[in-house]
């Protein structure tokens, strides 16, 4: 599957992040070489490179990525293919998705990030992001089984 199969949006969730190849790589070589230039006595470029792989590690963005088939957020997987049921609730700003095996995934208003300054747009923005990415969850969900359930109420 190639990255440009997924959808992908920032959404501020609590769990860990995805991280890259490139990035692993980068974080390791970096890592690899401190303790080289530490072994030889470099000092100055062991800590330079230990602070580029401390930024390395720790920048990664926070995504929710929605593919054709299943979600990925943070150390979360949802195949759709095995949602039982979907609750949405429109007005506390979150969707609910429980899987066959008893998880659930919660999707929520508040954790996706704005640049507005102001409060109304601010909740408008979130609001609509929010409408975006759910409309597409569940309309994939559908689309990957015929058994998941609806409840809640939209508005």
């Amino acid at each position: 599957m190639t990255p440009s199969e997924f959808a992908t949006f920032k959404y501020q969730h609590s769990e860990g992040t995805h991280r890259s190849k490139p990035r692993v790589v980068v974080t390791a070589a970096c890592l690899a070489g401190a303790a080289l230039s530490s072994a030889l006595s470099i000092f100055p470029l062991g800590i330079v490179l230990l602070v580029i792989a401390a930024i390395a590690w720790f920048s990664s963005p926070r995504q929710l990525l929605l593919g054709p088939r299943y979600l990925l957020c943070g150390n979360s997987i949802v195949y759709f293919g095995n949602v039982k049921q979907m609750d949405l609730s429109a007005a506390q700003g979150k969707l609910r998705l429980e899987c066959k095996n008893g998880a659930a995934f919660v999707l929520e208003r508040d954790k996706f990030p704005t640049s507005a300054r102001k409060a109304n747009k601010i909740a408008k923005n979130k609001a609509a992001k929010f409408d975006k990415v759910s409309s597409k969850i569940m309309e994939k969900v559908r689309a990957a089984t015929a058994n998941a359930v609806r409840a809640g109420k939209s508005k």
